[in-house]
This record gives C-alpha cells, structure tokens and sequence, in this order.
C-alpha cells in the first residue's frame, strides 16, 4: 500500500513539475551587448512565458542592471520583460532592489518612470551611441554624462547621473535578445498561421520577417504577401529582404506585380533595387513595364535607363520605345533619354528622330 501512495505522490508531482515546465521554457543564448563587447558573446537565459495553447505569451531575463565603465558603480539584478514579438513590456526590481544614481542616492519615482520612457523608446538616441565615448566623459556612474564635449545625447535620453544605467538596460531591451524572441515565436507558429498575420498590422513586419527567414517561397505565400502590399503600400520596403532571397522568377514577378501598383515613393525604391541587386531580370520584365515610362519622374526615367544599362537590357524595341519621351513636356527627361540613346545602336528612323531633337534643342544641350 505504501509503494502504491508513494507512485500516486510522485505522479502527482511528475505532472505538477510537468505543468509548470510547459509554462516557462528556458533558452540559453549568446548575444552581443554593446556596452560589453562588439565581438565577445554573453552567455545568458531567456525564459519564455506560454499561454494555455503552448504558443509565446511573454519572455522575460534577469540580468545586470549596468556594465560600468569605471567599476565604480553598484551593480544589481534586475528582470526585464519582453512581449512575444520582443517589444519591451517592463522593469521589475527585487523587493530589496533600488536602482542608484550619482554619489548613492537612490532613483525617484519620477526617475523610475522616466527610466521606463526611456526603455520604451526603440529610436533612443542612446542606440548609437559607443560605450567607449560614455567612458571618456563620465567619471563614474555618479558623474553627469553631459559634462563631457564628446557625447550628445539630449536630456531626454537619459537619467541624470545614471547614464551608465540606462545605457545598459536600453542595449538589454533592444540588442540581440529581441532578435532570439521574434525567431523563438516565430518557430511556434505555421506558415498558415503567419500568412494570417499579415492581415494584423501590429504583425505585419513579424510575419514578413519570419517568412523571410523561413525561406516560405510558396505561390500562396507570395500572393499573400503581394495582397498584403496592395492593401498597406508601406509594407513595400519591408518585403524587399523577402523579395531579394526568393528564387530569380519569383523575384521578377513580383516587381511586374508590383511596380504598376507603386506610388511615386515605392517606385523609386524597387527601381534602386532592381539595380543594385544581385537578382536577374530579363527583357520581358523590361517590356512588362515599358508601358510605364511615360508617366515616369526624371528620377524613375534615370534609374529606368541605369537599370537598362547596368544589365544589359537594351534591346532595339527598347530604344525605339524611348524616343517617344524625346516629346515630353518635361525638358530634363528628355534630354535625359536622348544622351542615353546617343550612346546606343539604333535603327535609321531612331537615328532621325533624334538627329531633329538634336537640331530643335542643341542651344541647351
């Protein structure tokens, strides 16, 4: 009878532990902090809430609440919490925890939420600033980071005499660690489930980035994401990544699909890919979007022609179809098109048409 209360009492147990190890899921992880080190890796847990369907709900991470640059600064750990799309959530504090500014004094509650402000800001100013400035012009963690000539931050980027605190915890808040959480998410979910977050807005950028990396190159992942674009052009710049590691043919359809539907903005940002990028694009992508041109900018048309050039597209259809823009109202294009057909190969009545463009305009070209 004992052994029988004995299993009973461990397989209770078994399935408490069991329960809570479902709740809570730890990740051992190596990032990069730059207030540590620009190559070093830290060694670090991530521990990862689950709600009641075992997807990411919440991370959280204990960690230090500064890397001093003088080793003159009290040093406490502090636990920080990320949503599951790693966007900062909060700071909490031990109960025998209180954060330190200059010479010991203790963080105010206004200094707490200005902290949190703080950490809240993903376009902080404190993100571009190196570790190495914030030692040569601050003494100690005690010292006014603005004393210094070298470093400007504005007042709002930190708490006076704790920039070393908030350098710190913003590089926690914001560094690799948010990388991991959106890849540990985004492994919890199918591609059918981050094909419906394009239609979220607040997941858009989550569910193209996953995508990306997940390398899903389906023809419904493609016109989902093409839909997607279509109903919030300004998806378009964060698709190009997509766009760009997708196979050859998905990538020149997708700018056929896309360039006729772009505004003025989105049609000079795919045309600067276009040409810059490592993908191929034939001459039936050229003649897909040749019935464009005439309601080119002089900026598209220069890309357009730079485009032409720099992969070798220039097909005598190509050149014949230019010289209509030698009669547009716009005088830079046009004169913009005719130096480039100059250069070119072309038939007799090409040759004529801007032999008499010539004749018309030679004053001011």
């Amino acid at each position: 009878m004992k052994h029988i209360i004995y299993f009973a009492t461990f397989f209770c147990l078994f399935i408490w532990v069991s329960i809570i190890s479902t709740d809570e899921i730890k990740h051992t992880l190596h990032v990069i902090h730059k207030g540590i080190s620009f190559t070093e890796p830290v060694a670090c847990t991530l521990v990862e809430i689950t709600n009641e369907e075992a997807l990411p709900h919440e991370f959280y991470m204990d960690v230090e609440s500064v890397v001093c640059g003088d080793n003159q600064c009290r040093i406490d750990v502090v636990r920080i919490y990320w949503d599951e799309l790693g966007r900062f959530n909060k700071l909490v504090l031990p109960d025998d925890v209180a954060l330190e500014k200059s010479e010991g004094e203790s963080f105010t509650e206004d200094d707490y939420k200005k902290l949190h402000r703080i950490l809240k800001n993903e376009n902080s100013a404190l993100k571009d600033v190196y570790k190495d400035e914030i030692v040569g012009t601050v003494g100690s963690e005690g010292v006014d980071a603005m004393s210094g000539e070298t470093i400007l931050l504005e007042k709002s980027a930190y708490v006076k005499g704790a920039v070393w605190t908030c350098y710190s915890l913003w590089h926690w808040a914001h560094g690799d660690v948010k990388r991991h959480i959106r890849d540990i998410t985004g492994n919890s979910y199918s591609t059918k489930q981050l094909l419906s977050f394009l239609s979220k807005k607040d997941y858009q950028l989550f569910a193209l980035e996953q995508l990306t990396r997940k390398k899903e190159f389906s023809d419904n992942t493609v016109t989902a994401i093409l839909n997607a674009i279509r109903n919030n052009p300004e998806l378009l710049r964060a698709s190009m990544r997509y766009w760009n590691s997708a196979p050859g043919n998905i990538y020149q359809y997708s700018a056929e699909q896309l360039l006729p539907m772009a505004n003025s903005a989105n049609k000079i940002l795919y045309l600067t890919d276009i040409l810059h990028t490592d993908q191929k694009v034939n001459t039936a992508f050229i003649n897909k979007i040749n019935s464009l041109i005439s309601e080119f900018s002089y900026q598209e048309i220069d890309l357009y022609l730079s485009i032409l050039k720099e992969k070798n597209l220039i097909t005598s259809k190509t050149t014949s179809q230019l010289t209509s823009l030698l009669k547009t109202d716009n005088f830079l294009i046009a004169r913009r098109v005719y130096y480039f057909l100059k250069s070119q190969e072309l038939s007799a009545d090409d040759k004529l048409i801007i032999e008499d463009f010539y004749k018309q305009w030679k004053s001011k070209l």
